[in-house]
Protein backbone atom coordinates (compact mmCIF):
# COMPACT_ATOMS: atom_id res chain seq x y z
CA UNK A 1 0.00 0.00 0.00
CA UNK A 2 1.28 3.44 -0.86
CA UNK A 3 2.20 5.49 2.16
CA UNK A 4 0.33 8.75 2.55
CA UNK A 5 1.80 12.21 2.95
CA UNK A 6 4.15 12.59 5.91
CA UNK A 7 3.95 8.87 6.80
CA UNK A 8 7.69 8.44 6.50
CA UNK A 9 8.22 11.07 9.14
CA UNK A 10 5.89 9.23 11.46
CA UNK A 11 7.71 5.95 10.87
CA UNK A 12 10.96 7.44 12.09
CA UNK A 13 9.27 8.46 15.32
CA UNK A 14 9.61 12.18 14.95
CA UNK A 15 7.22 12.81 17.80
CA UNK A 16 8.64 10.34 20.29
CA UNK A 17 12.22 9.34 20.91
CA UNK A 18 13.76 11.93 18.61
CA UNK A 19 11.83 15.06 19.53
CA UNK A 20 14.89 17.26 18.99
CA UNK A 21 15.56 15.92 15.49
CA UNK A 22 14.65 18.30 12.66
CA UNK A 23 12.69 16.86 9.73
CA UNK A 24 12.24 19.01 6.67
CA UNK A 25 10.08 19.28 3.60
CA UNK A 26 10.63 21.58 0.64
CA UNK A 27 7.91 22.78 -1.70
CA UNK A 28 8.47 23.19 -5.43
CA UNK A 29 5.39 24.83 -6.92
CA UNK A 30 5.01 25.12 -10.68
CA UNK A 31 2.65 25.75 -13.56
CA UNK A 32 2.69 23.54 -16.64
CA UNK A 33 1.67 24.51 -20.14
CA UNK A 34 1.39 22.19 -23.12
CA UNK A 35 0.73 18.48 -22.81
CA UNK A 36 -0.16 17.91 -19.15
CA UNK A 37 -0.66 14.18 -19.67
CA UNK A 38 2.89 13.86 -20.97
CA UNK A 39 4.17 15.89 -18.00
CA UNK A 40 2.42 13.57 -15.54
CA UNK A 41 3.69 10.54 -17.41
CA UNK A 42 7.23 11.94 -17.32
CA UNK A 43 7.04 12.22 -13.54
CA UNK A 44 5.57 8.76 -13.04
CA UNK A 45 7.95 6.97 -15.40
CA UNK A 46 11.13 9.04 -15.27
CA UNK A 47 11.37 11.28 -12.20
CA UNK A 48 9.75 8.88 -9.73
CA UNK A 49 12.30 6.08 -10.36
CA UNK A 50 15.08 8.65 -9.93
CA UNK A 51 13.47 9.88 -6.72
CA UNK A 52 13.21 6.30 -5.47
CA UNK A 53 16.87 5.66 -6.23
CA UNK A 54 17.81 8.86 -4.38
CA UNK A 55 15.94 7.57 -1.33
CA UNK A 56 17.88 4.30 -1.52
CA UNK A 57 21.09 6.33 -1.78
CA UNK A 58 19.99 8.40 1.26
CA UNK A 59 20.07 11.65 -0.70
CA UNK A 60 16.62 12.51 0.62
CA UNK A 61 13.71 10.83 2.41
CA UNK A 62 10.70 11.08 0.12
CA UNK A 63 9.06 12.63 -2.94
CA UNK A 64 5.47 13.53 -3.73
CA UNK A 65 3.55 15.06 -6.61
CA UNK A 66 0.24 16.89 -6.07
CA UNK A 67 -2.06 18.47 -8.67
CA UNK A 68 -4.50 21.29 -7.98
CA UNK A 69 -8.15 20.24 -8.13
CA UNK A 70 -9.36 23.69 -9.22
CA UNK A 71 -6.43 24.70 -11.49
CA UNK A 72 -5.20 21.54 -13.18
CA UNK A 73 -2.07 23.18 -14.62
CA UNK A 74 -0.69 23.81 -11.12
CA UNK A 75 1.45 21.23 -9.31
CA UNK A 76 3.33 20.96 -6.04
CA UNK A 77 6.30 18.69 -5.56
CA UNK A 78 7.23 17.98 -1.94
CA UNK A 79 10.74 16.81 -1.14
CA UNK A 80 11.44 15.31 2.31
CA UNK A 81 14.71 15.28 4.25
CA UNK A 82 15.60 13.46 7.46
CA UNK A 83 17.79 16.32 8.69
CA UNK A 84 19.31 19.68 7.71
CA UNK A 85 22.58 17.84 7.07
CA UNK A 86 20.90 15.59 4.51
CA UNK A 87 19.37 18.64 2.84
CA UNK A 88 22.69 20.52 2.72
CA UNK A 89 24.74 17.61 1.38
CA UNK A 90 25.29 18.22 -2.37
CA UNK A 91 23.50 15.72 -4.55
CA UNK A 92 22.06 15.46 -8.02
CA UNK A 93 18.84 13.56 -7.50
CA UNK A 94 17.72 13.74 -11.12
CA UNK A 95 21.07 12.86 -12.65
CA UNK A 96 21.03 11.85 -16.31
CA UNK A 97 23.81 9.36 -15.53
CA UNK A 98 21.62 7.61 -12.95
CA UNK A 99 18.71 7.67 -15.40
CA UNK A 100 20.89 5.92 -17.97
CA UNK A 101 21.97 3.29 -15.44
CA UNK A 102 18.31 2.66 -14.58
CA UNK A 103 17.45 2.34 -18.25
CA UNK A 104 14.93 5.19 -18.16
CA UNK A 105 13.53 6.63 -21.36
CA UNK A 106 13.91 10.39 -21.59
CA UNK A 107 10.60 12.32 -21.52
CA UNK A 108 9.36 14.32 -24.49
CA UNK A 109 10.74 17.59 -23.15
CA UNK A 110 9.39 19.68 -26.01
CA UNK A 111 5.78 18.65 -25.29
CA UNK A 112 5.42 20.78 -22.15
CA UNK A 113 6.88 23.86 -20.47
CA UNK A 114 7.45 24.46 -16.75
CA UNK A 115 7.44 27.64 -14.72
CA UNK A 116 8.32 27.77 -11.02
CA UNK A 117 5.72 29.98 -9.34
CA UNK A 118 6.95 30.37 -5.75
CA UNK A 119 10.17 30.27 -3.71
CA UNK A 120 11.25 26.75 -2.83
CA UNK A 121 10.73 27.29 0.87
CA UNK A 122 11.85 24.79 3.49
CA UNK A 123 9.51 23.78 6.30
CA UNK A 124 10.05 21.94 9.57
CA UNK A 125 7.40 19.31 10.24
CA UNK A 126 6.44 19.35 13.92
CA UNK A 127 3.14 17.45 14.05
CA UNK A 128 1.94 14.30 12.32
CA UNK A 129 -1.18 12.18 12.75
CA UNK A 130 -1.28 9.26 10.37
CA UNK A 131 -3.30 6.07 10.20
CA UNK A 132 -3.18 3.00 8.02
CA UNK A 133 -5.51 4.31 5.32
CA UNK A 134 -4.55 6.23 2.20
CA UNK A 135 -5.25 9.93 1.68
CA UNK A 136 -5.78 10.66 -2.01
CA UNK A 137 -6.92 14.28 -1.68
CA UNK A 138 -5.52 17.01 0.53
CA UNK A 139 -6.58 20.38 1.85
CA UNK A 140 -3.51 22.57 2.15
CA UNK A 141 -3.99 25.29 4.76
CA UNK A 142 -1.52 28.20 4.68
CA UNK A 143 -1.32 30.49 7.70
CA UNK A 144 0.13 33.80 8.81
CA UNK A 145 1.03 33.94 12.49
CA UNK A 146 2.91 36.31 14.79
CA UNK A 147 3.60 33.86 17.61
CA UNK A 148 5.23 30.64 16.44
CA UNK A 149 4.80 28.82 19.74
CA UNK A 150 1.06 29.54 19.78
CA UNK A 151 0.72 28.15 16.27
CA UNK A 152 2.64 25.01 17.23
CA UNK A 153 0.78 24.46 20.50
CA UNK A 154 -2.63 24.83 18.82
CA UNK A 155 -1.80 22.25 16.14
CA UNK A 156 -0.32 19.81 18.64
CA UNK A 157 -3.54 19.99 20.66
CA UNK A 158 -5.55 19.51 17.47
CA UNK A 159 -3.48 16.44 16.64
CA UNK A 160 -3.83 14.93 20.10
CA UNK A 161 -7.44 15.79 20.97
CA UNK A 162 -9.25 15.89 17.64
CA UNK A 163 -7.31 14.55 14.64
CA UNK A 164 -6.80 11.12 16.19
CA UNK A 165 -10.54 10.88 16.88
CA UNK A 166 -11.32 11.99 13.30
CA UNK A 167 -9.11 9.18 12.01
CA UNK A 168 -11.29 6.64 13.79
CA UNK A 169 -14.45 8.16 12.33
CA UNK A 170 -13.17 8.91 8.80
CA UNK A 171 -11.21 6.40 6.76
CA UNK A 172 -8.43 8.14 4.88
CA UNK A 173 -8.09 11.11 7.22
CA UNK A 174 -4.52 12.12 8.00
CA UNK A 175 -2.99 15.37 9.25
CA UNK A 176 0.33 17.18 9.47
CA UNK A 177 1.63 20.68 10.25
CA UNK A 178 4.88 22.56 9.67
CA UNK A 179 6.55 25.97 10.00
CA UNK A 180 8.52 27.90 7.39
CA UNK A 181 12.23 28.12 8.21
CA UNK A 182 13.51 30.06 5.20
CA UNK A 183 11.23 33.07 4.68
CA UNK A 184 9.31 35.51 6.84
CA UNK A 185 8.19 39.07 6.16
CA UNK A 186 6.68 41.47 8.69
CA UNK A 187 5.59 45.11 8.89
CA UNK A 188 5.01 47.06 12.10
CA UNK A 189 5.36 43.89 14.14
CA UNK A 190 2.79 41.97 12.09
CA UNK A 191 3.64 39.02 9.84
CA UNK A 192 2.56 39.62 6.24
CA UNK A 193 3.90 36.39 4.69
CA UNK A 194 2.45 32.91 5.05
CA UNK A 195 4.77 31.16 7.47
CA UNK A 196 2.88 28.04 8.56
CA UNK A 197 1.10 25.19 6.81
CA UNK A 198 -1.05 22.18 7.61
CA UNK A 199 -2.44 19.35 5.51
CA UNK A 200 -5.71 17.47 6.05
CA UNK A 201 -6.03 14.30 3.99
CA UNK A 202 -9.15 12.50 2.77
CA UNK A 203 -9.77 9.19 1.03
CA UNK A 204 -11.71 10.76 -1.85
CA UNK A 205 -12.80 14.11 -3.21
CA UNK A 206 -16.38 13.19 -2.32
CA UNK A 207 -15.39 12.68 1.30
CA UNK A 208 -13.45 15.95 1.37
CA UNK A 209 -16.31 18.01 -0.10
CA UNK A 210 -18.94 16.34 2.08
CA UNK A 211 -16.88 17.07 5.18
CA UNK A 212 -16.54 20.77 4.29
CA UNK A 213 -20.10 21.30 3.04
CA UNK A 214 -22.84 23.19 4.90
CA UNK A 215 -25.67 20.98 6.16
CA UNK A 216 -29.06 22.31 7.23
CA UNK A 217 -29.71 19.60 9.81
CA UNK A 218 -26.47 17.68 10.22
CA UNK A 219 -26.42 14.33 11.93
CA UNK A 220 -24.53 14.76 15.19
CA UNK A 221 -21.71 12.33 15.92
CA UNK A 222 -21.67 12.55 19.70
CA UNK A 223 -18.21 11.03 20.11
CA UNK A 224 -16.68 13.41 17.59
CA UNK A 225 -18.63 16.38 18.97
CA UNK A 226 -17.31 15.64 22.46
CA UNK A 227 -13.76 15.68 21.06
CA UNK A 228 -14.43 18.98 19.28
CA UNK A 229 -15.75 20.52 22.49
CA UNK A 230 -12.76 19.23 24.44
CA UNK A 231 -10.37 20.69 21.88
CA UNK A 232 -12.12 24.08 21.91
CA UNK A 233 -12.08 24.21 25.71
CA UNK A 234 -8.44 23.21 25.90
CA UNK A 235 -7.13 25.77 23.38
CA UNK A 236 -9.10 28.50 25.11
CA UNK A 237 -7.80 27.38 28.49
CA UNK A 238 -4.20 27.45 27.25
CA UNK A 239 -4.67 30.74 25.37
CA UNK A 240 -3.83 29.34 21.94
CA UNK A 241 -7.25 29.59 20.25
CA UNK A 242 -6.22 32.62 18.15
CA UNK A 243 -3.15 31.12 16.54
CA UNK A 244 -3.21 32.85 13.13
CA UNK A 245 -3.96 36.27 11.67
CA UNK A 246 -4.89 34.96 8.21
CA UNK A 247 -5.23 31.70 6.35
CA UNK A 248 -6.10 30.30 2.92
CA UNK A 249 -7.03 26.79 1.80
CA UNK A 250 -6.50 24.97 -1.49
CA UNK A 251 -7.39 21.41 -2.56
CA UNK A 252 -4.92 18.99 -4.14
CA UNK A 253 -4.94 15.49 -5.63
CA UNK A 254 -2.13 13.04 -4.90
CA UNK A 255 -0.67 12.06 -8.29
CA UNK A 256 2.25 9.89 -7.17
CA UNK A 257 4.89 9.45 -4.50
CA UNK A 258 8.10 7.63 -3.60
CA UNK A 259 9.18 6.41 -0.16
CA UNK A 260 11.38 3.73 1.34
Amino acid sequence: MKKSILLLLLNISMLSAQENEIFLMRFHEMEVSGNQSEFISANKNYFKPLASQAIKDKKWAGWQMLQSVTESNKFIFIHYYNSPKQYETPNNVFSSEVAEKLGLESPKWDSFELKTTAPMDIYQVFSVVNGNSQSNYWVRNDYKFNNRQTFIDNHKLFAELLAKKMQKEMEGFNHGAAINLTFNESENGETVSYNGVSFDGFASLEQLLTNRAYKENPEINKNLQNSINKFINEVEKKGVADFATANKSTVWRLVDEAWN
